[in-house]
């Protein structure tokens, strides 16, 4: 596998756009139990109707990192957002990049700087 630190950035990029390209309506809404969401390793974004990407994070199992509770979805109750205007986009990860998944996450927070990751930072990354 290509672990050129180049290599790494473009497809932290990548991914970045295919979250953000995502139109807000053909994103995933909040339900319950999640099904819609993929049972597959991925990186996701928390979106916002009107603000856009809200929080990055990664998972092994994105539905299942859902299903037990996410903070990001608690913050933004707390900071006062309808749960209409929360979506989830998600660009699940080949096998070439799972083992990469954490410096993937890094690299697209340090780009794009999510207000819930700023304001509610808590010392680590989700897992």
């Amino acid at each position: 596998m290509d672990d050129h630190p180049n290599s790494l950035q473009v497809e932290a990029l990548r991914i970045l756009e295919v979250l953000s390209d995502i139109e807000f309506d053909n994103c995933l809404p909040l339900t319950r139990e999640f099904n819609d969401l993929p049972p597959r390793p991925g990186i996701y974004a928390v979106k916002h109707r009107t603000q856009g990407i809200l929080y990055i994070g990664k998972s092994g199992n994105v539905r299942s990192r859902f299903r037990g509770g996410h903070k990001a979805l608690g913050w933004a109750l707390i900071d006062r957002m309808s749960p209409d205007d929360i979506r989830i986009a998600v660009a699940t990860l080949s096998f070439k990049w799972i083992r990469l998944s954490l410096q993937l996450e890094q690299i697209i927070i340090r780009q794009l700087l999510p207000p819930l990751q700023r304001a509610h930072r808590s010392g680590g990354l989700d897992q």
